[in-house]
């Protein structure tokens, strides 16, 4: 990490949070890969803050500060195993310490750390049944469509919940955006690489035939299809 990085997020929370207990600097000011589209993250804990997340321009950077109370945090870490989304989890178990009062931030980098490692929780069968139900559906759409525009956005659909399929049924994180891709790919590089591939052939040519085929064959591994005697309860 750039000291000059290091320096502007000190001043940052003196400037902005100084009754903060922990502040941990995250994100790609981490991992060495700035560029000029890039924000600084924060995950800050202040027991006289509203839990929230906010956006501030500061000497010409882009912040991003998750403010969080101990208690919502530990929410958040919860949540996070639930939904397999691991954002936060993942930014306190590698980020590094701007700001730590009573010594609580390396407890808390200990415990996201060995969460994170742990995975996210394991679909039931409920939920594995869900996902097939919805990916069948979205098939069936994507199958018959014949408007190009809303073929791309059910196509949308239906790989974002076959990947969330198959990440989530063999413990691995789901995630956000560019997170998705990355987590696919380091799991299962062949099926991401098939999956780019058939997308890419099918919006170049219009033909949806291996797309097709290439989905219903990975669906196939979970269970395949289901829809006659699906039951999906409300709440």
């Amino acid at each position: 990490m750039r000291e000059s990085i290091k320096r502007i997020a000190q001043q940052f929370i003196v400037s902005h949070f100084p009754e903060s207990d922990v502040a941990l600097l995250g994100g790609s000011a981490v991992y060495g890969n700035v560029t000029t589209e890039s924000d600084i993250d924060f995950i800050i804990i202040d027991e006289t803050e509203t839990p929230r997340l906010e956006c501030f321009h500061f000497l010409g950077w882009k912040i991003e500060a998750f403010i969080y109370t101990a208690f919502s945090l530990e929410l958040e870490f919860q949540t996070a195993r639930y939904k397999g989304m691991p954002t936060i989890l993942k930014m306190c178990a590698e980020g590094v310490l701007i700001e730590d009062k009573h010594g609580d931030g390396k407890k808390l980098q200990r415990e996201a750390k060995e969460l994170y490692e742990q995975g996210p929780q394991l679909w039931d069968e409920d939920r594995i049944n869900a996902a097939r139900y919805q990916i069948t559906d979205f098939l069936s759409d994507f199958r018959i469509s014949e408007d190009f525009e809303e073929s791309l956005f059910i196509l949308n659909k239906l790989i974002h919940t076959l990947t969330e399929l198959v990440l989530r049924v063999d413990g691995n994180w789901f995630g956000e955006g560019k997170w998705v891709a990355r987590n696919l790919k380091s799991y299962d590089k062949d099926l991401s690489d098939k999956l780019v591939k058939y997308t890419k052939e099918y919006v170049k040519t219009d033909d949806k035939t291996e797309l097709i085929s290439f989905i219903q064959s990975t669906l196939d591994r979970y269970g395949g299809q289901l829809f006659a005697g699906y039951k999906g309860f409300f709440f």
